[in-house]
């Protein structure tokens, strides 16, 4: 047998999402903070790494931001809404156990950048109605709005003086700006080195702050300092020229370490590493997700397409390094994940479409293959563990991930192919890497589906419905089924998020939406839709099927009950999502 039967499927299913998935944010006191779904649920921990000690400090966490010694409060936000993504601010001291909500007589809000300096709280949060910038202070209580926005707005750091973050301030879709907020003087500005260029995540160090920006090169991300004081600006000084030699694209996080120098994770194909003052630190190959640095150690999260996500912790010095949270993969899974690969798929224009690869050993080749365009639309699938494309390889069947036009990992002006035309090229772009699969002997004519989570879902409804033929079946999670009817019913932050990727085009709302052509389909389509989900609301989905039953086409519906947009916040819900696509999909290769 080559796709597992049911009962196996789900003992793989279970097994797999048991894996615990961690995200580091740094130090409360001497314990190490860390997120993790450990506990079935995304939860707050603290390991101290003297003795290996962990302890449970909060549960059920929507949010966990970075925690700065010498406080040992953690602060992170928890869902109030049932899923649809309404969180209030709480922190815990990790030695005491003494939570506060920290977020007091503010509605619930979605919250889409969140800050903590050990003392103060800012957030960037938005309603239905309204959006804005808060402040609030641990030790005397209270919250303050200190500015009105768009909606679409990250804070990202806090201090005494500052509150900084970035968004599309100017209006401009293909440009990101830095907000800078004086807090005692209720002054705002907006900061970008030149015109046009991409300006995120501001970290602060006193006046200084620390950001990443293509303004030099606008297809490559570098670090930079700028003192927001005197206005001086140059690229971050490094003791070392590992990270130059590396020459990452785009980062997927940095800071400043206690004395004062620079950390970043450098990404560039797939594959990131960990800088301390321009040194190399931790594994050469796969991706470190998150990191934190503490004076002589640096830890990080380290994980490949193959291998689950381990804690690390490294000398500084000696550039030596140790587990300090093992994550073995059990035998039985890898044994059944074949090889993992980069390769680059043409696309109708000529585009090379940067795209992972990940076979399954217990099928032959040509055999069963699935085609996972990941979500955001600004996201990527690298060489990190991602639970569906494993489970996907562990099921029997052969994962081709593209990273198609529009995802991050690939430079600034591949990310800015998507704005103003998503649904368009980057569909291109899957439907190419399904010939791919057909084309370099990994699927036989007739043998690829389909299967995405939120844009994945989308991109899934768009290719049923606008190249039927191509695809034996496909699984849509969270779709969009709807543009038009999704703006309408979007809190301010959403519908930000739509005007900035079709470029203010409302005109194409209808013409990229999977509605418009639904009575094309002619592959059988699985659609799995959690009830609460606020970011792809349901009822879309439900108009859409209700055209497929007027229709008379072949489908599956189902509803997750009282659960939001992040399936992969708990087990169980991912777990869920898991099962209905191995059955789906069962269904689709019976020869197999």
């Amino acid at each position: 047998m080559t796709v597992r039967g049911l009962a196996e499927a789900a003992e793989i299913i279970e097994t797999l999402v048991r894996i615990p998935r961690y995200a580091l944010v740094g130090f409360a006191g001497r314990h190490l903070v860390y997120g993790s779904t450990e506990g079935g649920v995304y939860s707050a921990y603290a390991v101290d790494p003297e003795t290996g000690t962990r302890r449970l400090v909060a549960s059920d966490v929507h949010m966990l931001i970075e925690a700065r010694e010498p406080s040992t409060k953690v602060v992170f936000l928890r869902d109030v809404s049932k899923g649809f993504e309404l969180s209030r601010v709480f922190a815990r001291d990790v030695e005491t156990g003494e939570e506060v909500e920290v977020s007091g007589g503010v509605e619930p809000q979605r919250i889409a950048g969140l800050a903590f300096d050990g003392e103060r709280v800012a957030w960037s949060g938005a309603t239905k109605t309204s959006a804005g910038i808060y402040v609030a202070s641990l030790s005397r209580g209270g919250v303050e709005r200190i500015a009105e926005t768009k909606g679409r707005e990250f804070v990202t750091d806090v201090s005494e003086k500052y509150v900084v973050g970035y968004g599309h301030l100017t209006g401009n879709p293909f440009s990101a700006e830095l907000l800078v907020i004086d807090v005692s003087a209720r002054t705002q500005r907006i900061v970008t080195p030149r015109e046009g260029s991409t300006n995120v995540a501001p970290r602060l160090l006193g006046s200084r702050v620390l950001f990443a920006s293509n303004y030099e090169d606008m297809d490559t991300f570098r670090l930079y300092v700028l003192d927001l004081e005197t206005g001086e600006l140059g690229r971050v000084s490094l003791g070392r020229g590992d990270m130059d030699e590396f020459g990452p694209v785009e980062f997927v996080d940095y800071g400043w370490t206690p004395d004062g120098k620079v950390w970043a994770i450098g990404k560039k194909r797939g594959t990131s590493r960990l800088f301390v003052d321009g040194r190399a630190l931790g594994p050469e190959s796969g991706f470190v997700s998150s990191a934190a640095v503490r004076r002589d150690r640096a830890f990080v999260v380290h994980s490949s397409l193959r291998s689950p996500p381990k804690v690390l912790s490294v000398d500084t010095e000696t550039g030596s390094t140790t587990v300090l949270v093992d994550n073995p993969l059990p035998a039985k899974i890898e044994e059944s994940l074949g090889d993992a690969r980069f390769v680059e798929v043409e696309s109708s224009d000529g585009l090379r479409i940067p795209t992972y690869v990940l076979e399954s050993r217990t099928s032959p080749k040509p055999g069963p293959t699935v085609v996972y365009p990941h979500g955001g639309p600004w996201s990527e699938v690298a060489d990190s563990w991602t639970p569906i494309v494993a489970a996907l390889a562990a099921l029997g069947y052969h994962v081709v991930a593209p990273n198609f036009r529009g995802s991050t990992g690939y430079g600034a002006k591949f990310r800015l192919m998507d704005i103003g035309d998503p649904g368009g090229a980057d569909m291109e772009d899957v439907a190419a890497a399904a010939r791919w699969a057909v084309e370099s002997g990994l699927s036989r004519e007739g043998g690829v589906s389909i299967v995405g989570y939120s844009y994945g879902g989308y991109t899934t409804l768009m290719q049923l419905t606008t190249r039927p033929k191509l695809w034996r079946c496909g699984v849509a999670g969270a779709p969009v089924a709807d543009w038009e009817m999704m703006y309408e019913l979007a809190d301010r932050y959403f519908k930000t998020f739509q005007e900035v990727l079709f470029a203010g085009k409302k005109e194409l709302f209808k013409e990229r939406s999977p509605i418009t052509y639904v009575e094309n389909i002619e592959a059988p389509v699985c659609i799995v839709q959690p009830q609460n989900d606020s970011r792809t609301p349901i009822q879309p989905v439900l108009e859409f099927v209700r055209r497929l039953v007027a229709l008379g086409k072949t489908f599956e519906l189902h509803v997750l009950p009282d659960i939001g947009h992040a399936v992969s916040l708990s087990n169980e819900p991912l777990a869920k999502f898991l099962t209905y696509v191995a059955a789906f999909l069962a269904r689709c290769y019976p020869e197999s």
